[in-house]
């Protein structure tokens, strides 16, 4: 007995001190373990569902007690849709899929051999609608064929997509040696309910989102299909391939309420996965259906593969995390120390986690509802850009807190984001503060909604060095010797072979001008530095048109272009003179009426300082017969109000200028595509609005416009001219133009504040 006891009364010491240190040690904190939303879990499910679908693991790994490999998809197609969406479900869901996938088609059926396809022509079939034999038939081969190289068999539309790493882990979880017959259960709708002659109780498995059936049972049923096939009751192949296996496997399709969730069908008629794709059917769904255009399947593809990605970066900062608590448990580093980046990356989401040394340094807040408000901008329109951030942040967060919904008995619902604050924090990453209203749906029927405050936090990872194959192959670019600092927006950072040069095409200025001489010498000295004396693959066309004034520079600018093309004989530099009063789209289709249909033309203003960057990132973003660059320039604000002693146009701050979105007057595009698209409105009288209604044609053409913030394009302050006899849309266009250009609201505020002083200090004298 007292032996029994001198046994038992260590084990129990232990278990107290094990308690007794859990309890003390700062990694087993209950508050950060709620903080971090069992991101371990999670993390440790996407390692795992990861390495079970890696190309590189052996078969033998995937299960070892047998070798066999754990699914065969058999994808249902047509002579029709071989070479759309047969193409498409091969190079993007197929490839995710643990085991084989081949397609079924007709028996003559030609598959040309560079769109790589494995296809199976089905002897005595056609493409005949309904499939009843098309899908016996391929049961057949797939028993035939691969009966014991397989634990599971797909039978699979080519409109269904399906999440192969989803599908890899759910079917391990099942034992796969009984009989299973497993989909998404149906038993008719409308119409057919009780017109499928299906028995009391009895259902099919829906073949649009995919059926899968184990070895057991493809093997029960295969020797029975020609009675299966002379002893239809349906039109539908799905309900006949059902009516068999439950007969001669004794089976029927899975009756789990969550089979409708993971096996899903979307019966909106058309839309099915063409708008937004951040919804809980998406995330639930193993296979999806369906999915008729193939844009919409690589669509849909390249969201689930960033859904994927964005989980491998979500462990890898809890990852970063985990070494960084265990360094500061084991003294390694203090609290406050990130001196490295693993001690950088492995700080927890915080609202301190960034600490200003300066007012200088100190990150405002953005307060947005229906409009944004912040310091810059006090009252604008919530970029789409922004939006878009806004709810996928929201999603996400939904994501992660609901991974643990069946454990906790609950689904979150986000149901409106009422308003909110957000920061940027360049070395840490995305703050948002914000007042959402939840529905919290209880798994037993029950729900309530309340108001919170959420504080959601975006990570930046660790930085990516990617090789840009034109700067490795492009030639050494100079910069401007009479400005300081460098260029920081000039490619190519060393010397290279002539061997190593690609050919490039040349990038054809269009400037039309009117008056103006002096910006006209500032704009030809910018030219000719930037581009003309480092030999740049350029090309210049002024178009001229004269004045009323009696000191008109026209001649004096003709003069200045013959000058410049006569020191620079070998390149194309034409000055084109305009008839009649200014028209800038007239004058931009005459220039363009000089080139070639493949000539690369860059539409631009005198206005406009040029950094030698720009060429690469023009020839890069433009397309024939398929993209237009719209980049976004640098607006610069009166000088007047920036105190500054010099002008460095190389600065870009919020202090300096701005980025106009809204301004569409520069545009690298294809002569060919400007004609295809329709050209400029010549009827257009004066400056503005032509540049819009051209952003307009290549938007509702077939053409993709790319638009980015380009730091090589800095704009020039002038004062800007509004006369209402432009018609109300294009004057009142001009103001609010013109009201952005004085200067930022913080120098506008300083500027108000010394009139108000100054007046105190006359009126007190």
């Amino acid at each position: 007995m007292f032996r029994r006891i001198r046994h038992v009364i260590p084990f129990f010491l232990g278990i107290g001190l094990g308690i007794l240190l859990a309890a003390r040690s700062p990694l087993l904190d209950r508050r950060q373990s709620q903080n971090d939303f069992g991101l371990e879990r999670r993390c440790r499910a996407v390692v795992r569902a990861i390495e079970e679908t890696s190309p590189t693991t052996p078969v033998s790994s995937l299960k070892p007690i047998e070798s066999r490999h754990l699914l065969f998809v058999g994808v249902m197609t047509t002579a029709k849709f071989l070479s759309t969406r047969a193409v498409a479900v091969n190079r993007t869901w197929a490839k995710t899929i643990p085991g084989r996938v081949e397609f079924f088609s007709s028996q003559f059926t030609d598959v040309p051999a560079e769109w790589n396809l494995p296809v199976v022509r089905l002897g005595g079939v056609d493409d005949s609608y309904p499939p009843q034999k098309k899908s016996f038939m391929m049961l057949k081969y797939m028993h035939d064929n691969f009966i014991d190289r397989y634990e599971w068999f797909m039978r699979a539309d080519d409109d269904v997509y399906v999440k192969g790493r989803k599908l890899g882990t759910f079917l391990r979880s099942i034992n796969a040696t009984g009989r299973h017959f497993i989909g998404q259960p149906g038993i008719g709708e409308g119409e057919e309910e009780g017109m499928l002659h299906l028995q009391k109780g009895r259902n099919f498995c829906m073949g649009g989102p995919g059926v899968f059936i184990s070895r057991a049972t493809l093997k029960s049923i295969v020797p029975h299909i020609s009675y299966c096939l002379k002893n239809l009751r349906s039109i539908h192949e799905d309900v006949e391939v059902g009516r068999c296996v439950h007969q001669f496997a004794g089976v029927d399709c899975t009756w789990s309420y969550e089979m409708k969730d993971l096996f899903y069908h979307d019966f909106s008629n058309g839309s099915a996965f063409t708008g937004n794709l951040h919804t809980p059917q998406i995330w639930k769904a193993i296979a999806m259906h369906p999915v008729k255009q193939t844009p919409h399947m690589y669509r849909l593809h390249a969201y689930v593969e960033s859904q994927l990605m964005a989980n491998k970066r979500l462990c890898t900062m809890s990852f970063y995390r985990e070494v960084r608590d265990m360094a500061v448990l084991l003294q390694e580093v203090g609290p406050e120390t990130y001196d490295n980046e693993t001690h950088h990356l492995g700080l927890h989401p915080s609202l301190m986690k960034f600490k200003a040394e300066s007012a200088q340094d100190v990150r405002l807040w953005e307060f947005f509802g229906l409009c944004r408000y912040s310091l810059g901008d006090p009252k604008s329109a919530i970029p789409r850009p922004m939006m878009a951030s806004i709810a996928e942040a929201v999603a996400q967060g939904k994501q992660i807190i609901n991974s643990d919904a069946q454990k906790k008995g609950r689904t979150i619902v986000v149901k409106e984001t009422k308003c909110g604050y957000s920061r940027l924090t360049p070395p840490h990453g995305i703050d948002y503060i914000l007042d959402v209203l939840l529905k919290y749906q209880m798994h037993e029927g029950s729900s309530r909604s309340v108001r919170r405050n959420t504080h959601l936090h975006q990570s930046f990872g660790k930085i990516e060095l990617i090789e840009d194959e034109q700067m490795l192959h492009g030639r050494e670019k100079r910069i401007d010797r009479n400005l300081t600092p460098p260029d920081p927006t000039t490619y190519g950072v060393g010397t290279y072979s002539e061997s190593h040069q690609q050919p490039q095409d040349t990038i054809n200025f269009i400037v039309p001008i009117v008056g103006r001489l002096g910006p006209f010498t500032r704009f030809m000295d910018n030219f000719e530095r930037n581009f003309l004396a480092p030999g740049e693959n350029v090309g210049l066309l002024v178009v001229l048109y004269r004045t009323s004034f009696i000191d008109d520079p026209s001649d004096v600018i003709g003069g200045a272009v013959t000058q410049v093309k006569s020191r620079y004989q070998d390149y194309d530099i034409r000055l084109l003179h305009g008839v009649g009063d200014f028209q800038r789209a007239l004058a931009l289709d005459l220039g363009a009426s000089q080139l070639p249909n493949s000539a690369l033309l860059f539409l631009v203003d005198v206005d406009m300082h040029m950094s030698t960057g720009f060429l690469s990132r023009c020839r890069t973003n433009t397309r024939l017969q398929s993209q237009v660059y719209f980049p976004i320039g640098f607006f610069r604000y009166n000088p007047n109000f920036v105190k500054e002693p010099h002008m460095n146009l190389l600065k870009i701050d919020k202090e300096q200028g701005y980025f106009l979105g809204y301004s569409y007057g520069m545009v690298c595009i294809y002569n060919a595509d400007l004609r295809r698209v329709g050209g400029l409105d010549t009827s257009i009288v004066g400056w503005g609005y032509e540049d819009v209604d051209l952003y307009d044609k290549v938007v509702s053409s077939n053409l993709t416009v790319f638009r980015a913030p380009d730091p090589g394009l800095s704009h020039i302050y002038h004062p800007f001219v509004c006369s209402q006899a432009q018609g109300p849309a294009r004057y009142n266009m001009c103001l609010g133009a013109k009201s952005y250009t004085y200067g930022s609201s913080l120098q506008l505020m300083k500027e108000l504040q010394e009139v108000r002083e100054n007046r105190a200090t006359i009126s007190t004298n």
